[in-house]
């Protein structure tokens, strides 16, 4: 999962390189590398650093004329990304000690008897399993539309490519949930209706 997500942070990194803009091609290459460099130091754990290496990439950006849509674009997805990253598994290595995220969404499953499953995803290992499918969908959206934003021709169209991925993937996890709830409750009113049924005497 992670080597596709690279794969389409390199693939934004090159359209904001390529996009047609007033800024020199020298300058914008710099400062979109840094970007690329900041998703990849967050990716070793180390989230202080990765901060400071994009808010300084993207001021470098905003001080050369870059147009604010793209950085505003680029900017959600590196927050989702710290967000989401560790409980997503995107992360070789998670935040620890000083680079814990503020914010960061944890998740954890853990068995405290052998009947009782807990985790921030879902009530049950098949749930959280739909629940990270769901986020990976929101990545892959707003991957899509960052890549559309920024770019043209070819790669807009991966990125529309990438939107419908996730919008799907999105819709799917979302049914299979909704499904889920519903078998449960059907078993609830399965149960009440014989249990509560008067015995014959």
């Amino acid at each position: 999962m992670r080597n596709i997500f690279y794969f389409f942070i390199l693939i934004f990194n090159i359209e904001l390189y390529a996009t047609c803009s007033s800024v020199p091609e020298a300058i914008r290459g710099k400062y979109a590398s840094a970007m690329f460099e900041a998703f990849i130091t967050q990716s070793q754990g180390k989230s202080t650093v990765a901060f400071f290496e994009f808010d300084t990439a993207r001021e470098q950006a905003k001080k050369a004329g870059e147009p604010i849509l793209n950085l505003i674009a680029i900017e959600k997805l590196f927050a989702w990304y710290r967000m989401y990253g560790s409980s997503l598994k995107l992360f070789y290595k998670k935040p620890i000690g000083h680079d814990r995220i503020n914010g960061e969404y944890r998740s954890y499953s853990q068995l405290k008897s052998y009947d009782i499953y807990q985790s921030e995803w879902g009530s049950n290992p098949e749930q959280s399993r739909l629940i990270r499918e769901f986020m990976f969908g929101v990545g892959e959206v707003i991957s899509g539309v960052f890549c559309v934003a920024v770019s043209g021709g070819a790669f807009g169209a991966l990125g529309v490519g990438v939107t419908i991925d996730g919008s799907r993937r999105m819709f799917s996890s979302l049914n299979s949930i909704w499904a889920q709830h519903q078998a449960a409750m059907m078993a609830l009113q399965n149960w009440e209706q014989t249990a509560l049924k008067p015995t014959i005497q």
